[in-house]
Formats: C-alpha cells, structure tokens, sequence
C-alpha cells in the first residue's frame, strides 16, 4: 500500500510484523485491481469515491502502484484487497501539504451470501496485529488496535484506528471495511492525528455509495 502504511511510517520494503504468539507474513500481491467486465466497472465505478469528496489540495494519485500491497503486513494487505471479493478496484487519493496523508479506498463485488462473512473473516484479521510489531529497516514500532465510531457500516463490518508507536512519536492508519448486499468497501486513511473526525465524514460518504 504504497500511499498507505508507508505514509504511516513504515517502509513497503523489508517489513515484517510480530507477536507475542504468532508471525504475520507481509503481502507480495499486486494493487487491488483486477480486469473488469463492463458490467463489472459498470457496477463498481459509482461506488468509488472521487475528488469531490476531498477537501481543496487532495488530488489522485494515478501511479500504477499507488495501491500496491507489496510489503505490508498481511492484515492489512487482506483489508486493501477485500478478500473474499471476485472483482475489486481502487482508487488512492493524497494530500501533499505540511502533513502528507493518504486515503485508500476499495470496492469489492462478493459472491452472493458470502459478504457478511468476509467482513467478519476481515475484521479478525486485522485485529491480528494488536499487540505486535512493525519492523522496518532499524525502525520498531508497537502496534495497538482499537475500535472507532464512524456511524453506520452497511449490513456489517467494522471501524478501527491502527496506532503504529516508536519512542514518543506516533502514527495512525484508520480503516474501515462495510458492506451492503454483494458490494463491499474499504478505505484507509495515514494519518499522523490521532482525531478521527474527518476519517468518519469520509467514511460515511463511502457506506452511502454502496
């Protein structure tokens, strides 16, 4: 996720995580976007949020790999890529002044019956990751997870800030994942404010497209 948990701090090369109790590999996938049918994009593309929905200096980052997963954790790399999902897309948007950010945002057409469950599987994935660390380089950074209000989350899913802390600094990566009927998101925003206010405006924005 190149504009995502690298703008969070942490490397896309050379990253690992830890636990007191397992090992999470990190994720050698390509960007989230497979090769669409017309009815396909025809289906995903109102759902994807666009500059629009951004404040004034937020622009679209259009690199090939602006939403590669390669060397991010993989309870992360799973959200990125709405596992479970039989086509997805995605868009990365950032925002270039005096505290860089970035926003991520993927839309997923699951398999009917199977979107509920997915968000579920995604949900304990991610949570996999509390308590361990992020490794980069000679930089180690603890990782905490706790939940987050963003107001509605479709037929089910969840909300949570990812604390990423080295020394007295920290920085945030805050993710929802939602979905209604077959149609799934996730968005994703790096941060280094802990406030998650603006997060939730996005994010409910994205829950009204699906």
């Amino acid at each position: 996720m190149a504009g995502g948990l690298a703008a969070c701090g942490a490397s896309t090369t050379a990253t690992s995580t830890t636990n007191s109790s397992t090992s999470t590999t990190t994720s050698t996938a390509a960007a989230p976007i497979t090769t669409l049918t017309g009815t396909q994009e025809s289906a995903i593309k109102p759902l994807l949020l666009t500059g629009s929905d951004f404040p004034s200096g937020w622009a679209q980052d259009t690199a090939k790999d602006a939403a590669g997963t390669k060397g991010t954790p993989s309870c992360v790399a799973d959200m990125v890529l709405l596992k479970g999902s039989d086509a997805r897309s995605s868009v990365v948007f950032a925002d270039a002044g005096s505290s860089p950010s970035a926003v991520i945002q993927t839309v997923g057409l699951f398999p009917p019956g199977k979107a509920t469950a997915s968000a579920k599987m995604l949900k304990s994935t991610f949570q996999s990751c509390n308590g361990g660390t992020l490794s980069s380089g000679q930089v180690k950074a603890t990782i905490g997870i706790k939940a987050i209000s963003v107001g509605s989350t479709g037929d089910a899913g969840f909300a949570a800030q990812m604390i990423l802390t080295e020394g007295a600094q920290s920085s945030y990566l805050d993710v929802l994942c939602a979905v209604k009927g077959p149609n799934g998101t996730f968005l994703g925003w790096s941060t280094t404010t802990a406030s998650t206010t603006w997060f939730a405006q996005l994010a409910a924005k994205a829950v009204a497209k699906l």
